[in-house]
């Protein structure tokens, strides 16, 4: 007897727990215009969905939606699984909301009664929404993807529209339009339309996606107006923070990075002469603004400004693929090799979560000053002596007297020719140095306006982001002594305690409001830096323009 009851325990103690299901209403008596909400809620993790068949013959089922809810001790983890139904009836009086099975389960019965006439509405019985998430455990500002689907047997009017899903402090793009296609799910045809979003999230922490909603316009003469079905499911997402970050100050989490060198490169060169290097990085996985400035190295012997970016993306069923595009120009100051340095990106790779690095090869170039015409031959023939002597003797030392006269004018005339030819190169050498170092201080006038004038745009438009890219290229050629690739480093070449205040403020606000920011404060105290520079530079001294000159030899 104490085996046999022994034995039973030890079986009942193996079987697993059946999963409990209760019902509950959100209201008991309703009108026939008002929709009910069904809640069945199981104590377990389930993902087969309910069987409303029962429900058919008093109610419509208008949507469905589908939320685990996890709950953490020290000790254990219990999750339970919740269904909220809308519900619309078909007819008036006492009805009966019959038992329903979810899982191995059934819910208990539960009586409302259904008060005033019925609306004429379209007929919904077989619609129903379900969604497809990439993932649960995002990396900030990575990409998420979600598709929302919803099956349906007749049509769908042309107003049908999705909302958005939801989730807080991210950024949500549209990447298809609505698709539909044809199924066959349990041995009958459907329909299912559906449209993917991009979520790129920037809030860390554990937080809550509620799905896309379908919104349905009905008939004008109806009284309902327009049904919105809830969605599918609710997921809980866990945002991870950033994994490394550069030495650069940026953080890039893609599925895939390429670069590319858009123009050719010239073999060859000559001091002076200028040419364009575009360059490109593409990104799966991120908005265009995230990418950061790629050609960023100072050349030791060119002079270099980047003359144009250009950012755009294009939305894919995969994700947004998102490019970065400079043009850079390029003018060599002196003879020798160019050496165009590598350009480095370190990124995360999100699909096999790991950091790697992107390199544009480096190139060398050769820069060869043109060959100088061969001199002219200005050596004088010797005169013939065309007199005549009378004798041996005194044509003999005639012939050698004119031969000394002639070589000792000879070598003074070329003494002379080479002297003046010396003199030229000589005048024609810092002719051509003062005109490079002319043109060299002119072209950082002129990148040092350009950028200015595009950063006061980017001020007077409270454009914090934009503000934020233009500051650190117009830096550049405000202080070209030093290296300037970001705000601290632009902050350490001015050395200004108020343009310290004034950039701390951007980057709070481009951290938490950057839509509030306001750039006019910031714009007048650049502008008052750059009139002090401006009038301390007015009357270039002699020393400065020999500084140039040195430096373009």
């Amino acid at each position: 007897m104490r085996s046999l009851l022994a034995l039973l325990l030890l079986l009942s103690c193996s079987l697993p727990a059946l999963a409990e299901v209760r019902a509950s209403l959100d209201r008991y008596t309703m009108t026939a215009a008002d929709m009910l909400t069904l809640t069945l809620e199981a104590t377990d993790q389930l993902e087969q969905r309910p069987d409303l068949t029962a429900l058919e013959s008093d109610f419509r089922v208008l949507s469905s939606r589908k939320v685990i809810i996890s709950s953490h001790s020290s000790a254990s983890r219990a999750v339970r699984t919740r269904w909220e139904l809308q519900l619309r009836s078909r007819s008036t009086g006492k009805l009966r909301i019959p038992p329903l099975r979810l899982g191995d389960q059934l819910s208990q019965a539960i009586e409302i009664e259904v008060t005033g006439n019925l609306s004429p509405v379209r007929n919904r019985d077989s619609l129903f929404m379900d969604s497809l998430l990439s993932q649960d455990q995002v990396y900030s500002h990575a990409q998420l993807l979600y598709t929302a689907r919803v099956f349906h047997t007749e049509a769908l009017p042309e107003s049908a529209r999705f909302q958005p899903p939801q989730l807080p402090e991210a950024l949500v793009i549209a990447l298809t339009e609505p698709r539909s296609y044809e199924t066959d799910r349990g041995g009958e045809s459907w329909q299912i339309t559906e449209q993917t979003f991009a979520l790129f999230p920037s809030s860390e922490g554990l937080h809550t996606l509620r799905g896309a909603r379908l919104v349905l316009a009905e008939d004008t003469n109806a009284d309902t107006g327009e049904i919105a079905l809830a969605p599918a499911e609710s997921f809980e997402i866990e945002v991870l923070p950033q994994a490394h970050q550069s030495q650069r100050g940026y953080w890039l989490p893609a599925e895939r990075l390429t670069f590319e060198e858009r123009t050719p490169l010239p073999d060859s060169l000559q001091p002076g002469e200028t040419f364009v290097r575009e360059i490109s990085l593409t990104a799966l996985g991120l908005p265009a603004d995230a990418l950061p400035a790629l050609f960023v190295a100072e050349l030791d012997s060119a002079f270099a400004r980047t003359e144009d970016v250009s950012l755009t993306e294009a939305a894919t069923p995969q994700g947004l693929v998102s490019t970065r595009t400079e043009r850079v120009l390029i003018e060599p100051l002196g003879e020798g090799g160019l050496a165009l340095p590598a350009i480095d990106i370190h990124w995360w790779n999100t699909l096999s979560d790991r950091g790697q690095i992107l390199t544009l090869p480096g190139r060398q170039l050769d820069i060869n000053i043109a060959a100088l015409p061969p001199a002219m031959d200005t050596s004088v023939p010797p005169a013939r002596d065309t007199a005549s002597l009378n004798g041996p003797s005194r044509i003999l030392i005639a012939g050698l007297g004119l031969m000394s006269i002639i070589s000792s004018l000879g070598w003074l005339y070329s003494w002379h020719q080479l002297r003046q030819l010396r003199n030229r190169d000589k005048a024609a050498s810092q002719e051509v140095q003062a005109a490079q170092a002319e043109q060299l201080h002119r072209s950082h006038q002129q990148a040092e306006r350009n950028t200015f004038q595009a950063l006061a745009i980017a001020c007077q438009q409270n454009d914090a982001g934009s503000t934020q890219q233009r500051l650190i290229d117009w830096g550049q050629q405000f202080w070209i002594d030093h290296q300037v690739h970001s705000l601290t480093s632009l902050c350490e070449a001015a050395g200004s305690q108020a343009l310290d205040f004034l950039i701390l403020d951007l980057e709070h606000h481009l951290r938490h409001e950057p839509a509030r920011w306001q750039g006019d404060l910031l714009l007048e105290a650049l502008e008052t830096m750059r009139r002090r520079r401006l009038r301390n530079a007015s009357e270039p001294s002699v020393d400065s323009r020999e500084q140039d000159l040195l430096m373009v030899s």
